[in-house]
């Protein structure tokens, strides 16, 4: 597929500059040619760039040099295409435009992003905001059609998105196929995701997976559905596992898990390696500013023993092949002159970075702002809830002591059932932070008159205070969190007031937040403001007490039905193997 078909006017430019009769406009002269394609490394290498494109690799030729020809010198260092990031969530937290500036000082020219987040914040209104803004972008982003909106509707709630629109999508040329399909969803042949399949087989894209936990014949049934890929590998045994079975491999390693270390035995484990990639799954906003990207992932696999080319290969043409993206990945005539110039193969720094034939970077800084593409007004109105009173979050309680299930934190992605003795306090269950038991809500934010899912939360350590936030995986409704039911309100009418972000409140009063007003999961802002805000938000989160290292990834996979085991979602306590509802009583 190509995203940009060439016209009959560049093919003929193109040939004439790769025969010298017409020069280059960007000569790229003395590097050390990377290519994926041979798994070799070709010294004393000119690349050309006629336009968008590339028209020449090969041995120096005056030829191609003209008057007004751009002539980079680089001194024996290594020409590699475009890093391409094969598996991340672009469509929350910042927006692409100001991801893009760091991204591709860092070597990152193409991405594949799911659109969830959005899709399931505010429909296919959502959807459309973000593909607006990636046509306007150096940074190529690709989308994968959101399969679950909501992931498990029976126990969940979230905007609608009609499947004419998803229909719609998948024909769409920026669209490669289906985003992460939940293997339960998949296995239990729920129509939705069996027809998304169809569909999908229909216009020749692929179908992503997310096969947390599957393994052996649940496996090999999720396989034979169709399903392609699977970035959920934590050991480099279940890696293997898929490779054998024909799944490509994404391998992990960004903000939410980092798993190139565990996964890494697949380098010595003498398979090939053509169908496995390393994606980040998410940059971190905070090592993006302060660190480094894509380039970051190379410096730890081949520090982790995966020879230089194949991990170049695995962020480059692995990912290019098997999305089926014919005009990237890869250096050579006729390829989108998608480049980076790195002083070594070892720690990746990116000298300079072309996207499209325009020089992006320079030393790991972009040559120049991009411009901030505007959301609509109507984009900063996505909550429907106008305020709420203490009352809302009431739990009633007859009994003189009850036996509940509390929703326990295990790490940053997983919960379980934790059955507490409860005393009712007039009647009602209230919070007990000297024993780590809170108070939790998720409101349906779509619905002003809808009751809350209520219930309770251990391992998040709060001793005072409350928190609200509206980034919630996927559907982002809202939780609220808190040691008492007026601050659950005010942090609740704070967040609604500000159309979304997370909010600390401690003493009756607010003392932290990060909005996040574009359907209530986006910030407008540049990302080291955005980063500063997460930061400050974290800080008043420990300061409340708060056991969670990361507060904020933590409280957004707090309501995630895509794990295990106990959940609370805007329709209440929900056993996620089962996928039923539950009572809050034992």
């Amino acid at each position: 597929m190509y995203l940009h078909p060439m016209r009959h006017e560049e093919r003929v430019r193109l040939m004439n500059t790769a025969q010298g009769r017409t020069p280059a406009d960007v000569i790229l002269a003395g590097g050390q040619l990377v290519n994926v394609y041979s798994a070799e490394i070709l010294p004393h290498v000119w690349v050309a760039i006629k336009g968008a494109r590339i028209a020449y690799v090969g041995a120096p030729d005056p030829l191609l040099v003209g008057k007004d020809t751009e002539v980079h010198e680089l001194n024996g260092r290594f020409i590699l295409p475009g890093f391409i990031d094969g598996h991340t969530h672009l469509d929350s937290i910042f927006q692409v435009g100001a991801y893009a500036e760091y991204a591709l000082a860092f070597g990152n020219t193409a991405a594949v992003s799911e659109v969830a987040m959005t899709a399931n914040a505010m429909g296919v209104r959502g959807v459309e905001y973000f593909l607006r803004e990636i046509a306007t972008l150096p940074l190529r982003v690709f989308v994968l059609a959101p399969p679950g909106v909501p992931p498990f509707p029976d126990v969940e709630t979230s905007r609608p998105f009609p499947p004419e629109y998803f229909r719609k999508l998948l024909t769409m040329d920026r669209c490669l196929g289906v985003g992460e399909s939940y293997w339960p969803r998949v296995t239990d042949c729920e129509e939705r995701a069996l027809a998304q399949y169809e569909w999908s087989e229909r216009t020749g894209k692929t179908r992503e997976g997310h096969a947390a936990g599957a393994r052996g014949k649940k496996l090999q049934a999720y396989r034979a559905a169709g399903t392609s890929s699977c970035h959920e590998s934590v050991t480099a045994e279940e890696a293997l596992e898929k490779l054998r079975l024909g799944m490509a491999v994404m391998i992990r390693e960004g903000y939410v898990r980092r798993e190139l270390d565990a996964v890494s035995g697949i380098a010595r484990a003498g398979v090939d390696l053509t169908n496995a990639m390393i994606v980040t799954d998410i940059a971190d906003p905070q090592e993006l500013v302060e660190q480094g990207g894509m380039n970051l992932l190379l410096k730890k696999a081949v520090s982790l023993g995966f020879e230089p080319v194949k991990a170049i290969q695995m962020v480059t043409v692995n990912v290019a092949r098997y999305f089926g993206l014919k005009d990237i990945g890869g250096i050579a005539p006729g390829n989108m002159a998608d480049l980076v110039v790195a002083d070594d193969l070892k720690d990746f720094h990116c000298h300079k970075v072309w996207a499209g034939g325009s020089l992006v970077a320079k030393e790991q800084k972009p040559v120049k702002p991009f411009d901030r593409v505007a959301y609509p007004e109507e984009s900063r109105h996505s909550i429907a809830i106008e305020s709420v009173s203490s009352e809302v979050f009431d739990i009633p309680c007859a009994q003189a002591r009850a036996k509940i299930r509390a929703v326990e934190v295990v790490n940053e992605t997983i919960t379980q059932e934790a059955p507490v003795g409860m005393e009712p306090h007039h009647g009602r269950l209230i919070a007990d932070p000297g024993r780590d038991i809170v108070k939790a809500a998720v409101l349906n934010k779509s619905n002003q008159s809808a009751a809350p899912g209520l219930g309770f939360a251990k391992g998040v350590g709060l001793r005072s205070g409350a928190i609200a936030l509206s980034i919630l995986w996927d559907t982002n409704n809202i939780l609220v969190l808190g040691t008492s039911d007026q601050e659950m309100a005010l942090a609740m009418n704070e967040l609604t007031r500000i159309q979304g972000g997370i909010v600390v409140v401690q003493g009756g009063k607010v003392v932290a937040k990060a909005p996040l007003p574009i359907c209530g999961i986006i910030s407008p802002e540049p990302l080291p403001q955005i980063v500063r805000e997460i930061k400050e938000v974290e800080a008043a989160c420990h300061r409340l007490g708060t056991s969670m290292s990361r507060p904020f990834l933590s409280l957004q996979t707090f309501s995630f039905t895509g794990l295990p085991f106990l959940r609370l979602t805007d329709q209440g306590l929900v056993d996620v193997k089962k996928l039923s509802k539950v009572s809050l009583f034992l």
